[in-house]
């Protein structure tokens, strides 16, 4: 249905006499592939952080706060990988940049999908802080491509356009990607759980619990790691996509003009 709603909005802002989205910009080979590939990196990002805060705490047994605690090594990651990547790019221009971005969060991501309900979080928090370092690459990086495109009197409308397409991104790969650890997750729920337990993970660790059934409690943390690892699955494919999409989409000659707002708005 999203995707209708989208395809109708493009169709009338193409015919529209005063569109309130300047399409014209996506002509542009860089202000397109940039974009493009923010919305890929927020698309496969987006769905890891959906689905971190459950494995914390349905499977990891933190609170909120402790949940939030564990991911920090996303947020450090993010930052050196920002600051990392302005510099390369400098050097190598923005496609190697980009592209090396995108394979550290497909490796990542891969390897979170590796991830059984006996890791511990050393091991989580390597692979998160990885993930983190490619998005640090690619999406400030990206986002300053399709800004240096354009002109200072079009910059502020290309921002604008560029935020709006990555939000849609991102909510798409909370969408998708939720609903495949939802799917994944029941799927691997032993036949005897109740309905209380097909909730969620966090509804599922709490009637275990009620129950006092060790072994149920342990088949609900399973499961819900069976779903996530679905879901990362999908995300990294996603993601490795996107490094061939960067190596032909983006001319070589693209440049990342520095941005200073980008990183900011890149973990909005």
């Amino acid at each position: 249905m999203g995707v209708l709603v989208l395809a109708v909005l493009v169709w009338w802002q193409r015919r529209a006499a005063a569109p309130l989205i300047d399409l014209a910009l996506f002509r542009d080979r860089s202000f397109a592939g940039g974009t493009l590939l923010a919305t890929i990196a927020g698309f496969a990002f987006f769905g890891l952080l959906f689905a971190l805060p459950q494995l914390f705490q349905a499977v990891g047994g933190a609170d909120a706060f402790g949940a939030g605690l564990r991911l920090l090594p996303v947020i450090g990651g993010l930052m050196a990988g920002a600051r990392i990547g302005e510099r390369l790019a400098a050097r190598t221009g923005p496609r190697v940049v980009i592209a090396a971005g995108l394979t550290l969060m497909a490796a990542a991501l891969f390897t979170g999908a590796a991830t059984d309900a006996a890791a511990g979080y050393g091991v989580v928090a390597a692979w998160i802080s990885v993930a983190g370092v490619g998005l640090g690459l690619t999406m400030p990086t990206s986002m300053n491509v399709a800004i240096s495109a354009l002109g200072a009197e079009r910059s502020g409308v290309g921002n604008a356009l560029i935020q709006a397409v990555r939000q849609v991104g991102s909510a798409i790969g909370v969408a998708v990607l939720g609903t495949a650890l939802n799917a994944g997750y029941r799927s691997a729920l032993p036949a005897t759980a109740g309905a209380e337990f097909r909730d969620s993970a966090a509804t599922g660790t709490t009637a275990a619990q009620r129950l006092g059934d060790d072994g149920l409690l342990e088949a609900v943390r399973a499961a819900f790691v069976h779903g996530m690892d679905l879901s990362l699955i999908l995300s990294g494919g996603v993601a490795a996509a996107g490094v061939v999409l960067a190596l032909v989409i983006l001319p070589r000659g693209a440049r990342a003009g520095r941005e200073p707002d980008v990183l900011a708005e890149s973990g909005s």
